[in-house]
């Protein structure tokens, strides 16, 4: 017999989807709106609130899950889906903390989910090379130099366990939508409904001096513009650079709007700490080691690609000319 509490907690798991199969359960339009509101939340705040562990409270979470799930799928907007799996897995890694102490054995439940298999090492855990690779954030804190690996396992200490279980469930959430199915009109208008909250993106936002931007640099912005968890290190690298390149402090704040975890508060003051101490740009090899350089630029340093690009185009256009 399936456990309610387990499948309320974590609806994205294969018990979960059996119980709510087996039982039945209805979509009514006051569902719909709740659903409507927990991805509100999850637009707005970048979580969604646990609900209560009571039967009737545990039934309504499968439900509101699923409706959740065919509402951004009826949208069809990538921003939308992506914001929706943080919340979700953000919501999911809660439960997770507090059931490391509370109930054990659903923690791991929910990494035999994903193949996980951890064993106990004192105070801290061993995960096997291969789920470690597959499920880590991206953050220098996660490569492999920094930790210790030993006999194909990779010890992390039980915050990390959870840390990484929440990547699993993002991922597993993003790579599920949107669902390919004819939905209901109550369905279609509630995702209508968060396409028009959706934050208007400026195209010349995005766009400021792209054409001189360094490959990592443009991957970062686009990566924040869909609403994907930027790392630490590259948010501030990001930062850096943009103070370096010329761009107000207005429309930096502008560019992490839309982080999952944006708080106006906290960037405009470590923009502007970067700012007065004149933070130097990292080379490429420091962002090679962060997991954030993806190209073969050659210039050293990000802040040199404007005029290593037009220095190529240059010997490029007198080639052509001399031809």
């Amino acid at each position: 017999m399936a456990d309610l509490l387990f499948c309320s907690r974590y609806p994205f798991t294969a018990e979960a989807r059996e119980y709510a199969s087996t039982k039945g359960l209805e979509l009514s339009s006051s569902l719909i709106e709740k659903a409507e509101l927990r991805l509100k939340d999850a637009l707005t705040t970048g979580k969604m609130k646990k609900t209560a562990d009571l039967p009737s409270a545990e039934e309504e979470s499968l439900i509101l899950y699923a409706a959740c799930r065919m509402i951004v799928s009826s949208a069809g907007n990538r921003y939308l889906i992506n914001r929706y799996a943080v919340a979700e897995a953000k919501r999911s890694s809660d439960c997770l903390s507090s059931d490391l102490s509370a109930r054990p054995s659903y923690v791991e439940q929910v990494a035999a989910e994903f193949g996980i298999k951890y064993e106990k090492s004192g105070q801290h855990f061993l995960v096997p090379l291969a789920a470690y690779l597959m499920f880590t954030p991206r953050s220098v804190d996660y490569k492999l130099t920094n930790r210790e690996v030993a006999f194909g396992k990779v010890r992390v200490s039980a915050h990390e366990r959870v840390r990484i279980l929440e990547e699993a469930i993002k991922k597993r959430i993003e790579g599920s939508l949107p669902i390919r199915a004819e939905f209901p009109p109550e369905i279609k208008s509630a995702g209508a409904h968060m396409i028009s909250l959706l934050p208007k993106f400026e195209a010349e936002i995005i766009r400021v001096g792209q054409e001189n931007y360094p490959p990592c640099i443009k991957k970062l912005l686009e990566d924040l513009a869909l609403n994907i968890n930027v790392p630490h290190t590259g948010r501030v690298s990001l930062a850096i650079y943009l103070v370096n390149a010329g761009v107000s402090d207005e429309r930096i704040v502008e560019f992490f709007r839309h982080a999952p975890d944006f708080s106006e508060k906290t960037t405009r003051y470590q923009v502007e700490h970067i700012r007065k101490h004149k933070y130097r740009m990292p080379s490429c090899s420091t962002m090679d080691s962060y997991g954030i350089c993806i190209a073969e630029c050659r210039c050293a340093n990000p802040l040199n690609y404007r005029d290593s690009l037009h220095g190529r185009r240059l010997r490029q256009f007198e080639g052509e000319k001399k031809s």
